[in-house]
């Protein structure tokens, strides 16, 4: 009896790598079949009709080769993942052509001749898979993949999430069933989706299907860049000598969760595969466009944040990826960059106000995180133009919104002279063109040298980090941006026709207590038996309002911890502090007092068996970060799935409106004065506030403790 192809889940098969004889094949597929069906299979027709899914129609699949971490002793990949119209014939164009032509190749082609065993094969099928349905497995493999712990290198350099196509509705389907059938094969090289949908890596990764305003935005870019390649490399030499060459700066902007860092990931990963970064050239099994003909794969290529968690997450990405052989490569902070760039004085340090060389494309994420002052890493005064007078083409992901120092505060006439807009809300067009370029001239402002620099912008509106309705979005974008807390909205979430949940409703809580408030999102961050927490990714943070010092211990605490402490009164009112009678115990809370620490400071008690895994994680990612309380320096541009908020005293409501108090903010950051510009305490509040409170995916729990603003936070969120 031959079954219905509307009947059949993915099917895998395991063979050894060096074995693409038809007989090896058919030997894996037997062993397989009866594995997944748990019987032996009889049927002559059945079999040969799935073999013919496996030989002789479209496959995805995944080579890779294992070891032992001897400190972690955890397993570690090495990855390739591909798809084929014929899978016997490219395992034998990898063994044998490509390994006389790629490094790669030859050493997997020289391992497996020595050991059947030193690589594997999982070879992937299913009867509705074609040529975009493969394609779209074989980029959410890499997607995934690139967000597993154990894969620390990962090779096929190509983004190719496909548009629509016939059997495009089924594929989040399909692919589940194929994750969760290579899970059930090995765990450690397939953790359950929702361990790898918690992770940053996950979020940061270059394999996000991007939306249509981000493909748009994306396009036009490397239409810019294509104009770069072409110029010959006599043009650069003359750029790196010129006082009078005209860099390209384009600026993407918009709200926080509006998809900027996936864009700038994306832009990233197509650069190095179409272009080539640093010398390096890719694949020749994949499809690139002529442009990497013309530029032999020699652009010089980085991307920088001035955020080390960001930095650490993208260094992971680059060096899994294969685009760096090291951290600090081609990823780094902006002072890393402009120190190699530059000459060097006599101890060594880079001269900002002395360029030496030209970086072709230089792609900042968060760069409204740049200095805009000198501090003790940098002798600058501006660090974007620093980076412009050393690069050909810089693309700039800005948000006004998200900044929270004063020395990274813009003069608003250059602002104004940027045309970056300080209320990104108020853009009324977002498709994701790039505007006209424009000339400015930077410099003159800061008494340095002047340069013209050809300006573009680029806006992005869509939210997608809060799954929300757009009435809730609305609502948390006027509390967050402290324009008002109004009545909460119904949000009743997403259904389908026959009655499937596409989304949840967003859950937003006022909680009577920071106790209560830290239980919740401590249920929320339980772990499962299988590795992971029910509601995924869920911490406690809080603004700045209470003392911390990386430098120095707490001496009044006998832990050394700086911490977040709050008591309950005789009054039954929340106060600042510990009352004098409690003492700190961090393992426990009551009913009347809180005390967790800051972030970064449990780390230092972590077994040291340990602390080798958890350095790869984010502060979120490790797990006893769930007894620790997070910031805006460790949790800024990245999400959670639940995100608790205590609101401190520097947040009030008066008189019917939000009120910030610098006095009562410890984030001298964000209070000091500057001497050219003045005073921004406000404003820099204001903008923790907003980071705050949208790093939330599904929900958002609050506590105040201005007794105005939780009264009326929990007027507003009463339904």
């Amino acid at each position: 009896m031959i079954m219905n192809s509307e009947s059949l889940a993915p099917f895998v098969i395991n063979l050894p790598y060096g074995q693409y004889s038809r007989e090896a094949f058919e030997k894996a597929f037997d062993e397989s079949l009866e594995k997944q069906m748990g019987r032996s299979v009889n049927d002559s027709d059945l079999e040969h009709f799935m073999l013919r899914y496996v030989l002789a129609y479209p496959t995805v699949y995944v080579v890779y080769s294992g070891k032992t971490n001897r400190y972690s002793m955890k397993n570690e990949y090495t990855v390739y993942v591909g798809e084929t119209n014929d899978i016997r014939h490219r395992t034998f164009q990898h063994l044998e052509r490509d390994a006389k032509e790629r490094e790669d190749w030859k050493a997997v082609a020289d391992a497996v001749s020595r050991n059947d065993d030193a690589y594997r094969q999982y070879v992937i099928s299913h009867p509705k898979f074609n040529k975009s349905l493969t394609l779209d497995v074989e980029n959410r493999l890499m997607h995934y993949m690139s967000s597993t712990d154990s894969v620390k290198r990962l090779n096929n350099r190509r983004t190719n999430a496909q548009g629509d196509y016939y059997t495009a509705d089924q594929f989040d389907r399909i692919f589940s069933q194929i994750w969760l059938r290579l899970h059930k094969e090995d765990s450690d090289l397939f953790p359950a989706e929702e361990i790898i949908r918690d992770s940053a890596l996950f979020k940061a990764s270059p394999f996000h299907k991007l939306s249509d305003s981000q493909l748009e935005a994306e396009e036009s870019i490397l239409v810019q860049l294509a104009a770069l390649v072409a110029d010959s490399r006599q043009q650069k030499k003359a750029d790196e000598q010129s006082s009078d060459r005209h860099p390209k700066l384009i600026f993407v902007q918009g709200a926080a969760g509006t998809g900027k860092t996936v864009l700038l990931s994306h832009l990233f990963y197509r650069i190095a595969a179409e272009i080539g970064i640093q010398g390096d050239t890719y694949s020749e099994d994949e499809d690139y466009p002529e442009l990497s003909q013309t530029a032999n794969g020699r652009l010089s290529s980085y991307i920088l944040v001035n955020h080390k968690e960001q930095v650490h997450v993208y260094n992971q990405i680059a060096t899994k990826l294969g685009l760096q052989k090291k951290s600090d490569e081609v990823v780094m902070l902006p002072s890393q960059f402009i120190n190699r760039f530059s000459l060097r004085n006599e101890h060594g340090r880079g001269i900002p106000d002395q360029p030496q060389g030209l970086a072709d494309i230089v792609l900042i994420d968060e760069a409204h995180l740049l200095m805009t002052q000198g501090n003790q890493g940098y002798s600058g005064k501006n660090q974007l133009y620093d980076i412009l007078r050393r690069a050909r083409v810089v693309i700039a992901v800005f948000d006004h919104n998200q900044i929270m120092q004063s020395s990274q505060q813009w003069d608003p006439a250059m602002l104004e002279k940027l045309q970056l807009d300080s209320d990104s809300t108020q853009i009324a067009c977002a498709t994701g063109k790039i505007g006209a370029f424009k000339a400015v001239d930077l410099g003159a402002e800061y008494h340095l040298p002047s340069i013209s620099v050809d300006i573009a912008h680029v806006h992005l509106k869509k939210q997608f980090r809060i799954a929300a309705s757009k009435s809730m979005i609305q609502w948390i974008d006027r509390f967050a941006s402290g324009k008002g807390i109004g009545p909460l909205p119904v949000d009743t979430g997403e259904y389908a026709v026959d009655g499937e949940v596409i989304r949840e409703p967003y859950d937003v809580k006022v909680f009577d207590s920071p106790v209560d408030l830290f239980n919740a999102i401590h249920a929320k961050a339980q772990l499962k038996p299988d590795g992971w927490d029910g509601a995924g990714l869920s911490r406690l943070l809080a603004t700045y309002d209470w003392k911390y010092s990386a430098k120095s211990e707490n001496q009044n605490d006998p832990h050394g911890f700086w911490n977040v402490e709050l008591h309950r009164d005789t009054s039954g009112v929340w106060r600042m502090g510990l009352a004098d009678d409690h003492g700190f115990d961090h393992s426990a809370i009551s009913s009347d007092q809180f005390c967790k620490p800051w972030n970064y400071q449990l780390e230092d008690s972590a077994p040291k068996s340990r602390k080798g895994i958890d350095k790869e994680l984010s502060w979120a990612e490790k797990p006893y970060t769930i007894d620790e309380i997070g910031s805006i320096f460790t949790i800024q541009g990245f999400d959670l799935n639940y995100a608790g908020v205590i609101i401190g005293p520097s947040v009030t409501y008066r008189n019917g409106g939000i009120v910030f108090d610098a006095k009562a903010s410890q984030n001298y950051l964000a209070t000091n004065k500057r001497k050219d510009l003045g005073d921004f305490a406000e404003e820099n509040l204001k903008h923790e506030l907003n980071v705050l409170l949208k790093r939330g995916v599904h929900g958002l729990y609050l506590f105040a403790v201005d007794e105005g603003l939780q009264q009326r936070l929990k007027e507003c969120c009463i339904h």
